[in-house]
């Protein structure tokens, strides 16, 4: 008996410990509890540990006795699917909101990555155009020399920042270095900080008259403030005069809006922190969080859904505007059930209200990867004789989403269609998708048999069994022993995003066409748990077992959703000489377009950059660099001259599918004298 009586007060004081690891203070949200009693908030291993071990007996527990949590993970009722309409509409209704503030505009400076508050990307510098675009040469190279052959991988994937014609960038070896625009001559170097700093976005601050000019990024879980003028880090910014502001987790550029510099984190949160000595102001949370069991397991959606696609903002008006990704995990969605809110989500967030204004979601619980992985760009259509103030995003999925800024309504018809059942035990799949007719997809979204392609006949067979053994198709789900065929999973549109010409409202946008084989697995002897796998769907000669294009560059007309034109971007020289057409190639850098009629267009697998003609995607000029452009083209001015410079490290994310190369170049380019 006295056994039994230790082991009771053992399990009571191990009952205890765990609740108390579990209690976190929210002393500075705006929107959620004092106290958060949550399992993800353990921070020991040892007591997280014990912890998993009463929740799986637990878990085995219900599954054993509880018919509800045995129901569960049965397959979803295909009749009653079937029941339901084909699709519907919501019809876009107004009023919507009238053009009320002027766009910001990029001449000689480009302060914040992807240019400026609004992520509009185009400059509207013209001394380079369509007359002596031929006179284009490379300017000067910039080697860091510092990247970290240990993580040699890792590529920049920072649109550098350029202010009266001082670059500020990261390095592939984790420093930030001030290069002068006109020589390409390191002016400082900053000391050194994590391999992926500033990861995909860094900003200037002019300063003021009590302090220096500044620039603002992120360092992983840091808000990091440097001198401009010598790259020392200021010491009055941050915690006990350290430098530095502990953060959740971010890899965007961060937002000034009046005194406060704003930042979105992997935490589901905007975060908000005094401009000059960085202490917290506040924190708005966008979190999914249940705490409920479904089929004996937690709800899980605390994972995944970040902001790491961008973040914007419409500054007279005080409302930031964030770009969510998937939950995780990428396929298995059992242990989230319903349409795990605020993931695959535009998310306008009201700044002087301190609240979520709206939010918009493409994807309902997302087993497929269709994050929204692009900034958002505030930019204004012409709708009804009136201009409307918009937000518009591009998808993985090649939907161009157009929404009222104050609102969150479409500013085109939604049309919804009825989606398939899941036959992998467990899954609820969402009834509907959003099967989007305009705008126009620039991409495609859905594979079929239509599709296959193959250069050899060697390949043939294989092809098409693979596809006939396959699922694939409006949004197809997964099931087990048995693969799923989709595009999407790199794209359609990525984390460059798109380049707005506000002027004559159209969008410039890169995307990928490349087909992608999943497949979920069960993990052996453990309940319900599942595990995947994702590949490119390539031939044997490792080209895409689809129909070219594989990359494209479009333009679409914002104003009323049709695509001006599309045409294959980038360039396989192997199947050119063999009589091939332009194929495109995946890519993973961006375009930038200028006023003076001009795109201009990285990331190929080729290694160019190309310049086409905005009104009609004609092909004017393209240069081999060093390495893959790795981030969309910045355009400045020094000393009178127009340049424009572009990330070339290599591609982390093409390495993972062909053979790439990995470097450290910034390249800049100006007309000849």
């Amino acid at each position: 008996m006295k056994i039994i009586k230790y082991l009771f007060y053992i399990f009571i004081i191990c009952m205890l410990i765990i609740f108390l690891s579990m209690i976190k203070i929210n002393n500075h949200y705006v929107n959620k509890n004092f106290l958060e009693i949550n399992p993800n908030n353990i921070n020991s291993s040892v007591i997280k540990k014990i912890y998993i071990f009463f929740d799986i007996a637990y878990e085995n527990l219900l599954l054993k006795f509880s018919t509800e949590h045995k129901n569960y993970w049965n397959v979803e009722n295909k009749v009653l699917r079937d029941q339901l309409p084909t699709e519907y509409v919501i019809k876009s209704k107004g009023p919507f909101t009238i053009n009320k503030s002027l766009s910001s505009k990029n001449y000689e400076n480009w302060p914040r990555s992807h240019g400026n508050s609004t992520s509009n990307r185009f400059s509207y510098l013209n001394f380079i155009n369509k007359s002596n675009i031929e006179q284009l040469e490379v300017a000067w190279i910039y080697n860091s020399n510092d990247r970290n052959e240990n993580r040699s991988n890792l590529d920049v994937q920072c649109n550098p920042v350029i202010f009266n014609g001082i670059i500020y960038t990261p390095t592939a070896g984790g420093y930030i270095v001030s290069v002068d625009g006109y020589t390409g001559k390191e002016i400082w170097r900053s000391k050194k900080f994590k391999d992926d700093v500033a990861r995909r976005g860094i900003l200037y601050w002019e300063g003021n008259k009590f302090n220096e000019p500044r620039i603002y990024f992120s360092n992983n879980s840091q808000l990091v403030a440097l001198n401009s003028k010598n790259g020392d880090v200021i010491k009055s910014f941050g915690v006990k005069n350290s430098g530095f502001v502990k953060t959740g987790y971010s890899t965007v550029a961060p937002l000034i809006y009046k005194d406060v510099l704003i930042i979105a984190t992997w935490n589901k949160t905007i975060e908000a922190y005094d401009l000059i000595n960085g202490k917290i102001k506040y924190k708005i949370s966008f979190e999914d969080n249940k705490n409920k069991r479904h089929g004996g397991k937690k709800y899980n959606a605390r994972k995944g859904s970040n902001p790491w696609g961008g973040i914007s903002m419409d500054v007279d008006r005080g409302i930031a505007y964030i770009t969510t990704g998937n939950p995780h995990s990428y396929f298995d969605g059992t242990r989230r059930p319903g349409k795990n809110d605020y993931s695959n989500s535009v998310i306008a967030m009201d700044l002087l209200n301190k609240k979520i204004l709206w939010s918009f979601q493409e994807t309902s619980h997302d087993i497929w990867n269709s994050d929204l992985p692009a900034p958002p760009i505030l930019t204004s259509i012409k709708k009804d004789n009136k201009k409307i103030d918009v937000v518009a995003v591009v998808t993985k999925r090649g939907n161009t989403l157009i929404l009222d800024r104050v609102t969150g309504e479409s500013l085109f018809d939604l049309t919804y269609k009825k989606a398939p059942i899941s036959l992998l035990p467990g899954e609820k799949t969402s009834p509907y998708q959003l099967d989007l007719k305009i705008p126009e997809p620039f991409s495609k979204n859905q594979f079929s048999e239509k599709d296959i392609f193959y250069l050899n006949d060697d390949s043939k067979l294989e092809i098409e069994e693979i596809v006939k053994n396959s699922n694939h198709g409006f949004f197809a789900t997964h099931e087990l022993n048995k693969k799923t065929i989709q595009y999407n999973f790199h794209g359609g549109a990525e984390w460059m995003g798109a380049s707005v010409d506000d002027d004559n409202q159209v969008l410039y946008v890169t995307a990928n066409n490349i087909p992608w084989i999943a497949e979920v697995i069960a993990e052996p002897n453990k309940n319900y748990e599942y595990n995947s796998t994702f590949k490119r769907f390539l031939d044997k000669q490792g080209y895409p077992a689809s129909k070219p294009p594989w990359g494209t560059l479009s333009a679409l007309n914002l104003n009323n959703g049709k695509l001006i034109w599309k045409i294959p971007f980038g360039n396989y020289s192997d199947l050119e000489k063999r009589g091939i057409p332009k194929t495109g190639t995946e890519n993973f850098g961006g375009a930038t377009a200028t006023s003076s009629g001009l795109i201009f267009a990285t990331g190929t697998l080729d290694k160019m950059i190309y310049v086409y003609d905005s009104s009609s995607g004609k092909e004017l000029w393209k240069k081999e660099l060093p390495f893959i452009g790795s981030a969309p083209p910045s355009i400045y001015s020094a000393n009178g001259e127009q340049f424009i410079i572009v990330q070339s490290t290599g591609s982390h994310s093409l390495r993972s599918g062909y053979q790439v190369k990995m470097g450290d170049a910034l390249v800049a380019f100006k007309l000849k004298k």
